[in-house]
């Protein structure tokens, strides 16, 4: 299973002002790199929580599925555009979406065929099923839940101060407590 954007955040759920003042820095000569900082720590955060901070969509794809669900373990997600199947000639098939059942109270959201259809019966051989959704808790910063962002912000503050080895050090124990509550784990 893969996540992936199909179209970039408008903004970061940390705003360069508020990211300045948590690390305590005044000049602007190092913004360019605090904003980088920025980015790596919300991708590490919706890595890390299986979560989009900031509205936007994306595209699950999984490996092959041979029964009429699968479970999109991504939160949260707000509306469905499109399901497709591709066969193993890499030809993909749209599902009609009044052919399919969506959770999304489900954590995960799950997806079925609301008949007894398979996602082969749509495709031949079916390799992969791919779904282009919404995803976020909304388009501005004030929209994410303030954990969130905190722990956006403990993760800019530590690639600041250790840039030389930022990727190698373990990940705050503060910022796996603050992303425990929005974790969805599939049993």
């Amino acid at each position: 299973m893969t996540i992936t954007d199909i179209t970039a955040p408008p903004v970061e759920p940390v705003t360069l002002s508020a990211a300045k003042d948590f690390l305590r820095v005044d000049s602007d000569h190092e913004d360019a790199l605090i904003l980088d900082l920025i980015k790596s720590a919300r991708e590490r955060v919706e890595y890390m929580a299986r979560t989009t901070l900031i509205t936007r969509r994306r595209a699950y794809s999984s490996a092959k599925t041979c029964t009429g669900q699968f479970y999109i373990n991504h939160s949260p997600v707000k509306f469905i555009h499109k399901l497709s199947v591709i066969d193993g000639a890499e030809t993909e098939t749209e599902i009609p979406l009044g052919d399919v059942y969506i959770n999304k109270r489900a954590s995960p959201v799950s997806i079925s065929m609301r008949r007894r259809d398979l996602f082969s019966d749509y495709a031949f051989d079916a390799a992969a099923v791919i779904a282009e959704f919404d995803a976020g808790y909304g388009s501005s910063p004030e929209d994410v839940p303030l954990q969130l962002r905190q722990a956006v912000l403990l993760l800019t503050a530590q690639g600041y101060e250790h840039r030389e080895d930022a990727l190698s050090r373990p990940v705050p124990m503060l910022v796996d407590a603050l992303l425990m509550p929005y974790r969805t784990v599939r049993l």
